[in-house]
């Protein structure tokens, strides 16, 4: 522990005093014997935004891209990690179900609720192949050709419609060379990690590369009821790939394989709505004042998982393996894999590719959500999804000036999602969905070159999209769904408004189905104003997919939402190639939003569920800069300026209230029970409330310094970035609610943003020319930055939680590490 506290203090100064004196020591005149002079000007970037390999300088849309040294210095090793290297991205972690969960916002475009049967706003894709489940958002990143952010919609060129923008992971192909790499590293918390990297030539024109990565990482949090530690993590990761490249055509199959497990999620009391726990759950209130996540125990958390409700008489009558569930702490599996094979085929100025792919995903987890002693509510939830997927790309040329990309996508998947809540001690209550979701798309996009430099862009694309789930929810998990059980629509434990038959020992199933179809579009200029100088306007529509809603199931589908945009920029190269200047500015439309609100829902109650509800606009500006002042030296930042809002009166949700007077605007509702005080819904107006996952600010900064010597290079690297403020399930009170609730709605707006906040990172490394090895230090979060990842509130409804949680971001934690290379060019 001695060797990492000394580590902490010297990196923080070592990466100051070296990086000021690297720019000396570039000046000197008395370089190392043997050192190789540096060449000073920036490397180009190829890209594969647009589906072809082209120059990053020269692709009209916004997009951020990382090499493989970029990704390895700015220690990007997971996809929460790219929110600190582009701008307008957001990466949220924590959820009420399992921690591989990666909330993905960009551009204000994102979506909280990715379940099943509800795809994400930004779709991420590995090698090409769409990953259906951001269950698999967090899984590992390892032996990287390339990381490319891509904002704005994607809806021409992808497989998939995505409003918000695509993150596209490029692995490293096997090579017609001996090589490979073994890396070990140890850390903070007791982390230990062993990654091995083969790449080996078979045959003529046939290779294979293997990549295996094992780590370890005890908790950095602490569980004080349960005197375990929390937020550890193991993970097992492997990618095979083999290629072969004959004559004008090549394949690839590629396999990958991540397991990760943790015991449980740090999760955190941040306040809860006294007005609710009073009365009958007056006793749980000293639970839950003592569990207050402040300053002083922000890694430390009390919830203890499940508890058995030994008093309850039905308990005794669940079957044993059921109540063995009640006894499980709190946990975390994910396991993720996928095949793939990739054609392409020259069919001289014409190619032909294909993908295709199969995706598998499972996760469980369980949560004490609140974090407190207090049982008021733990979550057994998870997620199983099994995809299949093709796609056929045809490009080339048709004459000199016209160029075209067309193609065809169609994807199956399968799976199930459950919650199993246990709410204020009771019983657990079980929903369960079956879902099948289908995709068919076909698109086009077209170049032409107006002038030597002009082009003009066109694309199209139309999308059928098919949504069915048959939903099993039941009051109490074990009971036979036809036992009788008060409360529920039928009397019975099976928990459905519109059940497919009348419930029986066995069958309890409500199917729902429902098929959406849209377009995308793609319409733009650039133009090549010098050979320096790169401008470009375009404007771009695209949908995501409608969906159900599986825990109220009762509710119908809701359809897809539509988003459109206009987006111009320039990139620029200056001072012989030492700095280049990307530039975006951005306006974009949603209609028809899929948001989440709180509401009566037939059958259910007062919930929570996803619902087509308001017209938003969203509008900012993106810089990112580049500049190699010196030989050796790569200064690099990005800037992003956002806001947005909801147009007027195109938001609104129903709050039932309960008042012995009439409530002038709103509806009579029925009463809680014969006789009882009347309750009214209330029509609410939302449009004033900010938009969720969108920082009105935005940036980082990063500097590397390369030092060569006379047996090798010395390479600097020190990075900062800054997120602001974001808001997370804000909430408006009705006009006719009481002083007290809206005092509690006040309290739920403070308890559901987050502070910005700024983390500093930094590595050391020294590559020896011979052999190939690389020591270094390095360290994240480096001035122990006390932040939150998200937040999550729901103090006030009733029937609600009346709680609100935090989830705290990663403490500061350094680390050693060697890497040896052979073989290679």
């Amino acid at each position: 522990m001695k060797v990492f506290g000394l580590l902490q203090a010297t990196i923080l100064s070592s990466l100051t005093f070296a990086l000021v004196q690297g720019a000396n020591a570039q000046s000197s005149a008395s370089a190392p014997q043997g050192a190789e002079e540096q060449p000073v000007g920036l490397q180009d970037i190829v890209v594969t935004a647009r589906r072809t390999e082209e120059s990053l300088q020269t692709t009209p849309l916004a997009v951020t891209a990382l090499g493989d040294a970029a990704i390895e210095r700015a220690q990007v090793v997971s996809v929460q990690d790219v929110q600190r290297v582009a701008p307008s991205v957001v990466i949220s972690t924590g959820s009420a179900s399992t921690s591989g969960f990666a909330f993905v916002s960009i551009r204000g475009q994102g979506n909280l609720q990715p379940l099943i049967a509800n795809d994400p706003a930004v779709a991420t894709y590995i090698d090409g192949v769409y990953i259906a489940r951001p269950s698999q958002g967090l899984t590992d990143l390892h032996d990287l050709q390339r990381l490319e952010v891509l904002r704005g919609p994607q809806g021409t060129l992808f497989g998939r419609n995505t409003t918000g923008g695509a993150i596209n992971i490029l692995s490293k192909d096997p090579v017609d060379r001996l090589e490979g790499s073994l890396k070990g590293e140890v850390g903070s918390y007791a982390y230990k990690d062993v990654e091995t990297v083969l790449n080996v030539p078979l045959a003529d024109g046939l290779a294979a590369r293997f990549v295996y990565d094992f780590h370890d990482r005890n908790g950095y949090g602490e569980n004080d009821r349960l005197r375990r530690d929390v937020g550890d993590q193991k993970s097992h990761f492997a990618r095979g790939k083999l290629k072969y490249e004959g004559n004008g055509f090549d394949i690839t199959l590629s396999g990958d394989y991540n397991k990760i497990t943790d015991k449980g999620q740090l999760a955190q009391t941040a306040g809860y709505n006294p007005l609710l726990f009073a009365g009958p759950l007056a006793a749980f209130a000293p639970a839950l004042a003592g569990a207050i996540h402040t300053s002083d125990n922000w890694y430390t958390t009390y919830g203890g998982g499940l508890i058995r409700p030994t008093t309850n008489p039905v308990f005794a009558t669940l079957p044993a393996d059921i109540q063995a569930r009640y006894s499980r702490l709190p946990f975390d599996k994910l396991v993720a894999y996928g095949f793939a094979g990739v054609i392409n085929i020259d069919l001289g100025g014409h190619s032909l590719k294909s993908i295709s792919a199969y995706r598998y995903s499972d996760s469980d987890g369980l949560i004490d959500l609140d974090g407190s002693p207090a049982p008021v509510l733990s979550v057994y939830g998870g997620a199983h999804s099994e995809s299949y997927s093709q796609e056929l790309q045809l490009s080339g040329n048709v004459t000199e000036s016209l160029s075209y990309i067309l193609g065809g996508y169609a994807s199956r998947e399968t799976g199930y999602e459950y919650s199993r809540s246990q709410i204020f001690g009771g019983l657990i209550r079980n929903s369960f969905g079956d879902a099948k979701n289908t995709t068919k798309g076909l698109y086009a996009q077209l170049y032409y070159n107006l002038t030597d430099t002009l082009r003009a862009v066109g694309g199209f694309r139309y999308t059928w999209d098919g949504r069915e789930v048959v939903l099993h929810n039941q009051q109490v998990l074990g009971l036979a769904p036809n036992a009788p059980v008060a409360g529920t629509p039928f009397g019975v434990n099976c928990n459905l408004a519109n059940p497919d038959q009348t419930p029986t020992a066995t069958q309890c199933n409500q199917t729902q189905s429902k098929n959406f179809s849209y377009p995308a579009w793609n319409l733009g200029l650039d133009w090549q104003a010098t050979d320096d100088i790169f401008v470009y306007v375009a404007t771009r529509g695209a949908a995501k997919a409608g969906g159900f809603n599986i825990r109220a199931g009762s509710l119908p589908a809701f359809s897809p939402e539509k988003v459109k945009d206009v987006e111009g920029g320039i990139k620029a190269s200056w001072l012989d190639n030492r700095l280049r200047t990307n530039v975006a500015l951005f306006h974009t439309w949603k209609s028809n939003a899929q948001v989440i609100v709180n509401a009566v829902a037939p059958g259910v109650g007062v919930t929570q569920y996803t619902q087509n509800n308001g017209d938003t606009r969203v509008w900012g500006a993106e810089f990112e800069v580049v500049a190699a002042p010196w030989a050796g030296m790569e200064i690099s930042g990005n800037l992003s300026l956002l806001d947005g809002k909801y147009k007027a009166g195109s938001i609104s949700e129903v709050q039932r209230i309960t008042s012995a007077t009439a409530l002038a605007g709103c509806a009579a509702a029925p009463p809680a029970s014969a006789g009882g005080t009347p309750r009214y819904d209330c029509t609410v107006d939302l449009s004033g409330r900010p938009i969720t996952q969108l920082p009105k600010k935005q940036f980082s900064i990063g500097a590397t310094q390369t030092i060569p010597m006379a047996t090798g290079d010395l390479i600097l690297h020190v990075a900062y970035a800054y997120v602001g403020k974001q808001h997370f399930n804000p909430v408006v009170a009705a006009d006719q609610q009481t002083a007290a609730v809206k005092a509690a709605y006040a309290q739920e707006n403070a308890l559901g943003e987050t502070a910005g906040y700024g983390l500093l990172n930094g590595r050391i490394a020294f590559q020896l020319k011979d052999p190939q090895i690389e020591l270094y230090v390095y360290g994240r979060n480096l001035t122990a930055k006390k932040y939150l990842s998200r937040r999550f509130s729901d103090l006030y409804q009733t029937g609600g939680l009346g709680v609100a949680v935090d989830y705290a971001g990663d403490p500061r934690v350094v680390g050693i590490g060697m890497r040896y290379r052979f073989g290679g060019s």
